[in-house]
């Protein structure tokens, strides 16, 4: 009688293994997917602070750096305001009212590099006094005086942008508006574009050396800066990047990718980009300005670098940028 009884004991207990198995399994699989994601989630971190929190040059006195490109006896002599605007995101920024000589209410916002400032962009100054155009500058998200604790690339900066233009637009009512953007600028001003579709504030944007797409110009860092050239390596990277992105600062890489808006953009933009830039390819502004239905310009400065279009040939970047505008006149 006690035989049948340890057969079903023995019988119970593998029974009862059997019933372990899967949860086991789902432990194990569940314990893998948390470390990758662990895993995942300190490797982005670690990447979007190199890209999100880089070094800006933030607080320097880039005006003493840059005065040498500029006609700084002209500069002096320009009747100039230091005005700001209050950031939908509760931060302040700062920049340089400067009035024409000759009174006008036309005025052209120019927008710095990253790492730049409002005096980094003073190098354009002539060409929109010359046109017959008061000059915006002002410390971007991040940058110089303004506040802000991080770059978006874009994103929060079009919303910045759109607090200027509101300030231009009432600081001289009926003036026609223009916005000129270099590099990180730039991406600003595209994004921005798509927001003027319903306010119609700006008559034209110049847009230098933008990129068109966050995760392309993400991708080619990874790769030429940090010899990250595993594809698989590459997608991790940036997956998580993204996702702390999104933690961080509300947004994904396609809303702050220029490639995604400008094809419905109505007002005129002129496309300019350095042949021989390696920091941002060439065929980004072609890719922006094949997309854009009408409207359009693009000016590839020959063996020209990263935003360096006007210094390689001042009267020639000039000219392009005045045929632009006097085309809009026409055009009216």
């Amino acid at each position: 009688m006690g035989v049948p009884i340890q057969i079903f004991s023995m019988q119970n207990k593998r029974t009862q293994k059997k019933k372990l198995w899967p949860k086991f399994a789902v432990f194990l699989i569940l314990l893998i997917i948390i470390s990758i994601n662990a895993y995942g989630l300190n490797v982005g971190n670690k990447f979007y602070k190199i890209f999100f929190e880089a070094n800006t040059n933030k607080g320097l006195d880039l005006y003493s750096q840059n005065k040498t490109y500029i006609d700084e006896k002209r500069y002096l002599s320009l009747r100039k305001e230091d005005v700001s605007v209050g950031s939908k995101n509760n931060y302040r920024l700062y920049g340089t009212y400067i009035k024409n000589p000759n009174p006008t209410k036309n005025t052209i916002i120019l927008i710095h590099e990253f790492s730049g400032s409002r005096y980094t962009a003073l190098k354009y100054l002539d060409i929109y006094i010359d046109k017959g155009f008061n000059v915006l500058i002002y410390d971007s998200r991040n940058h110089g005086r303004s506040g802000g604790t991080n770059i978006t690339f874009g994103f929060s900066e079009k919303y910045d942008l759109d607090r200027w233009v509101t300030f231009i637009s009432n600081k001289n009512k009926g003036g026609i508006i223009g916005v000129h953007g270099i590099d990180l600028g730039a991406s600003a001003a595209l994004l921005h574009s798509s927001l003027n579709e319903y306010s119609k504030q700006v008559s034209f944007y110049i847009s230098d050396s933008s990129f068109s797409n966050l995760k392309q110009v993400l991708t080619l860092k990874l790769k030429e800066t940090y010899k990250i050239n595993n594809p698989l390596a590459v997608e991790f990277i940036l997956f998580y990047t993204e996702r702390v992105n999104k933690l961080n600062n509300q947004y994904t890489f396609k809303e702050a990718s220029p490639i995604n808006y400008v094809k419905d953009v109505t007002t005129p933009i002129l496309f300019i980009h350095g042949e021989n830039d390696t920091n941002i390819p060439k065929s980004m502004s072609e890719d922006l300005y094949n997309l854009k239905r009408t409207s359009k310009s693009i000016y590839i400065a020959p063996k020209a670098e990263h935003i360096t279009s006007f210094q390689s040939n001042e009267e020639v970047y000039k000219d392009k940028v005045y045929k632009f505008i006097d085309s809009l006149a026409v055009q009216k």
